[in-house]
């Protein structure tokens, strides 16, 4: 009996989840909130919204399942965990109020949704379209709250990783689509930016990876 004990406390040690895990979430929701309410001294609200949703994932913590559900490309839509999954990003983006966090949330979920069109491609590219149409979906909302005013610092750190993301957005689509007929039929990213304020530069350096990765597609 003892030895069982003792295997089963070494299991839950094992499955839960990382301090430093634990930590940088609860310290991201902590810095959106003085970001939006400009208070680090005080956190009712934080203090008494985490005691109650984290309450209800604390058992998926516990067993690893929520790191791995947070975590992990494979966990998408139609999986066992998703549920977990959204509920962490929901949680996560409810607290993402200032236009900073907002843009900084809206672009990691962009991120979020390639990285499972990627891993879906070779084992179920019926699924790759939708997670590209979510990643754009979240590439607008970056541009949208990068409008609403964001310090110039952060603002170039994300136009730089938006690049990025439009690469990767623009490599996937391309290997998504069979022939030239379907090119195009996912809505173009430039479309989805017009009417936001952006400069000349930011134009540019926003759909300069796009363009290269373009020019490599078509062996240029």
């Amino acid at each position: 009996m003892f030895f069982l004990k003792r295997q089963l406390k070494k299991a839950k040690q094992s499955s839960a989840p990382a301090k430093a895990f634990r930590g940088r979430l609860l310290s991201e929701l902590s810095l959106a909130y003085d970001q939006e309410y400009g208070c680090p001294q005080r956190r009712p609200f934080l203090i008494q919204f985490a005691g109650v949703s984290f309450a209800s994932l604390v058992l998926f913590f516990g067993m690893g399942a929520g790191v791995y559900a947070y975590e992990s490309p494979q966990v998408t839509e139609g999986h066992p965990l998703y549920f977990v999954k959204s509920g962490l990003e929901s949680i996560q983006g409810g607290f993402a109020r200032s236009p900073e966090a907002r843009a900084q949330f809206h672009a990691e979920m962009m991120e979020r949704r390639l990285a499972e069109g990627e891993y879906q491609l070779p084992h179920r590219p019926d699924r790759v379209p939708p997670s590209l149409d979510e990643a754009a979906e979240q590439f607008e909302q970056t541009i949208s709250a990068l409008d609403e005013g964001v310090k110039d610092e952060m603002r170039k750190k994300l136009i730089e990783s938006l690049s990025l993301h439009r690469a990767r957005y623009l490599e996937l689509s391309v290997r998504v689509q069979e022939n030239e007929e379907e090119t195009g039929a996912l809505e173009s990213l430039r479309l989805r930016v017009e009417g936001h304020e952006l400069s000349e530069d930011e134009l540019i350096r926003l759909f300069e990876m796009g363009r290269r990765a373009r020019n490599q597609f078509d062996g240029r």
